[in-house]
């Protein structure tokens, strides 16, 4: 199943939900079977009132600093949030890497090492034309790393006129946001001559730190990002060609979960894309560039009076990306064969602008290759559409040789006087003020040890997806799904190797080690759904179960790890550090979506979902999964106007890994409150209010406090935003 949410050419907020029956994929026997088609559901903006039957509501605001919190309309996703940018997609259970999200089909690699720079951040709700979620076991043509699910956004691109005179038209948009003081302002314009178009766009956001329903000063969760770019785009009858480039620049934004704050990320991004047909062959291919340059620190944005544990980290990425896939319509079905993969590079190194001899190379010259060829086949028995997909994947990764003037200290007359590092004053794993010559004999230990290893490794693997929709009367219709996905592991995961939390966003506040000999990942996947539709109601409750071996956890070390062990309670005073390990674990649960059209003007709908992950070599639970949370929304629409009122209610966590430390949260519920207003064919007014009635709230998803010197005490859960109204406005022309 696939959710696409796509926003308005003139207002990004409104967004439809509906849903499409199995009957609407009984295609003619001429007409090729499109290899998404199973079981499709679309969000998406209309323009005015042009409202489809069988519809309800979900929303995406311009004064919201990434796309993540698009995610809320979806059943089975949510949100790993340790900043107001650094939203983490999460599908039922499994985020991270582990969720393949693209831009353009691209993969959004980042330079963050702690996922501050994440693929949803990438983008602006302006310049976005869609969202897809795949429901159920995502197809293999959607993604490098699909066992946690797809995620794909579509931009906007420049549109041809077919006309000899030059057309132009576009949007403008501004919102505030009343909680931190968000200002957004959006431009964007299409000029068309002939079979030749141009977009460009500007988008600025910023915001001020949140306040929680008691008042609470969450900081810091300021945030400040200029984005800008352009498409050009050549058309005809049989191709397409497009040049594309986007630049993001972020600066002073706060990460209050996380041990460090951005100081900035600039990244600049180029896409050459098109679509072709040779005879009865269909194609399209894409390559893909990303240069991202990512400062952090610990003392520029939060309390750090000791400058000898003042840390900057600089890490740098580099991305090429391809694809191409070509498909067919035979008497059998529809065939497509592709190839697609990546090739990035990474390097971080932490240093102290108080202290030039301090310097830690964290990630040096590490290679992180992905290529694939796959194959996708789908055809139409009677009442039941069948997609089979087949992916064969290769993994290669590679890092040069680290350093780390710490382990001078385990030369003669280095014992004292050195810049030792930080613990939980920058969560980076390292203790000023030290002057061990042990800690410098642990350091070289682990240098040592991590120089003299095989660094480079290969992991060949293979996913298949099977996919099924069988239409069992008019308004009932059945989807089965079974998947076996394999993940490489992350070059996080391999090569940390000193203790420090570079961890992708776990922000558990632990210090992990890297494995570079890790298994791959494989999911054993199943689901099970069925969608009933009729006129007035709707409702597609689904179930699902894998079991992943080889599953990357944090566990605690051995005696083997005894050095970084020592290491970490020394310097980062964590008793509890864990090393990146293959384990067992499985996940279930079920989720569900439906509306009821009351009339012409009234609707209900909503959504549920509920998973629960466990490790099967241990009796605990999986760290950072979602609770079981629902919505339910109430939506009245007219000629010119369309409001909604939806209740927000999330259980309390109690399922938490023992093993991250993690804490349990309590329930909560929300109202939220918005209306959009059409003044005419080219001004559209939206507002409303989140958290109506100020409910103080943790978030569990919302990770846990690491700055000193606020009102939360550090490790202990962040709050949510209180009360906060929005207004928007957009005029078309």
């Amino acid at each position: 199943m696939r959710f696409s949410l796509k926003p308005s050419a003139i207002a990004v907020n409104t967004i439809l939900l509906s849903a499409m029956s199995c009957s609407t994929l009984a295609l003619a026997d001429e007409a090729p079977v499109a290899l998404d088609d199973i079981e499709v559901i679309t969000i998406s903006n209309q323009r005015h009132n042009a409202l489809l039957d069988n519809q309800s509501y979900a929303q995406g605001k311009t004064t919201e600093a990434d796309l993540s919190n698009w995610l809320s309309s979806v059943p089975g996703a949510n949100v790993n949030s340790n900043g107001p940018i650094t939203g983490i997609a999460q599908y039922r259970g499994l985020f991270g890497d582990r969720v393949a999200t693209t831009l353009d089909g691209h993969p959004m690699i980042g330079a963050g090492p702690n996922a501050m720079d994440t693929p949803l951040s990438y983008s602006t709700p302006l310049i976005v034309d869609s969202m897809t979620v795949y429901r159920g076991i995502a197809p293999v043509s959607a993604g490098m790393n699909t066992l946690g699910g797809a995620i794909d956004v579509q931009m906007r691109k420049a549109e041809k006129m077919n006309t000899d005179k030059v057309q132009a038209s576009g949007d403008v948009q501004a919102g505030y946001r009343s909680n931190n003081s968000a200002a957004t302002m959006s431009g964007v314009a299409n000029i068309a001559k002939g079979d030749v178009a141009v977009l460009v766009y500007g988008n600025s956001q910023a915001g001020d730190s949140m306040e929680s329903g008691d008042g609470t000063l969450i900081e810091p969760t300021d945030f400040d990002k200029v984005q800008a770019g352009f498409d050009v785009r050549h058309a005809t009858e049989n191709n397409t060609v497009g040049l594309s480039y986007h630049y993001t620049d972020t600066t002073d934004s706060g990460m209050p979960a996380l041990p460090m704050d951005i100081e900035y990320i600039e990244s600049h991004r180029f896409n050459l894309d098109g679509d072709f047909m040779v005879s009865d062959w269909q194609g399209e291919w894409s390559l893909g560039y990303l240069d991202a340059d990512h400062g952090m620190t610990n003392f520029l944005m939060r309390a750090n009076s000791n400058p000898m544990k003042h840390r900057r980290n600089t890490a740098l990425a580099d991305t090429t990306d391809f694809k191409f896939v070509i498909s067919k319509s035979f008497s059998f079905g529809e065939l497509s064969f592709g190839t697609d993969g990546y090739f990035a590079t990474h390097d971080s190194v932490i240093t102290n602008p108080n202290n030039p001899m301090f310097e830690v190379v964290n990630f040096n010259n590490v290679k992180d290759e992905r290529i694939a060829i796959f194959t996708e086949w789908q055809n139409q028995f009677d009442q039941t559409t069948v997609q089979l997909g087949v992916r064969v994947k290769q993994a290669k990764a590679n890092a040069d040789e680290v350093s780390s003037s710490m382990a001078m200290m385990s030369m003669p007359n280095m014992g004292g006087g050195m810049d030792m590092g930080s613990g939980m004053d920058d969560g980076m794993g390292m203790d000023d003020e030290m002057a061990m010559p042990s800690m410098g004999e642990l350091a070289q230990d682990l240098q040592d040890d991590f120089n003299d290893a095989d660094r480079k490794v290969s992991d060949t693997n293979v996913d298949i997806a099977l996919s099924t929709q069988t239409q069992l009367s008019e308004p009932l219709s059945l989807y089965v799904g079974l998947g076996i996905k394999n993940r490489a592991p992350s070059y996080q995961e391999r090569y940390l190797w000193t203790p420090m939390e570079a961890t992708g966003g776990l922000a558990d506040g632990h210090t992990y080690i890297g494995d570079i000999n890790l298994k791959s990942e494989t999911a054993y996947q199943a689901d099970l759904g069925l969608t009933y539709q009729s006129s007035e109601f709707m409702i597609a409750p689904h179930v699902f179960y894998q079991n992943i071996d080889n599953y990357i956890q944090g566990t605690p070390m051995q005696m083997e790890d005894m050095s970084a062990k020592r290491m970490a309670a020394m310097m980062a005073n964590d008793d509890n550090p864990l090393k990146f390990s293959n384990v067992d674990a499985k996940l279930y649960g079920a989720d569900v979506n439906w509306y009821y059209n009351i009339n012409e003007t009234f609707q209900m709908s909503g959504i549920v979902s509920y998973v629960k992950g466990e490790r099967r070599d241990i009796s605990d639970n999986l760290y950072r999964i979602a609770p079981l949370n629902g919505q339910l929304s109430f939506s009245y629409h007219n000629d010119s106007m369309i409001s909604n009122l939806t209740l927000v209610a999330v259980s309390s966590q109690d399922d938490v890994s023992v093993t991250n430390t993690e804490k349990t949260t309590s329930g909560y519920g929300l109202i939220n409150f918005d209306i959009e207003y059409f003044v005419n064919s080219a001004l559209t007014l939206r507002g409303g209010v989140d958290n109506l009635l100020d409910r103080e709230y943790q978030n569990h998803l919302g990770g846990y406090n690491r700055v000193k010197e606020v009102a939360t005490p550090v490790m202990n859960r962040l709050p949510s935003e209180g009360l906060s109204a929005w207004v928007e406005a957009t005029y078309s022309f």
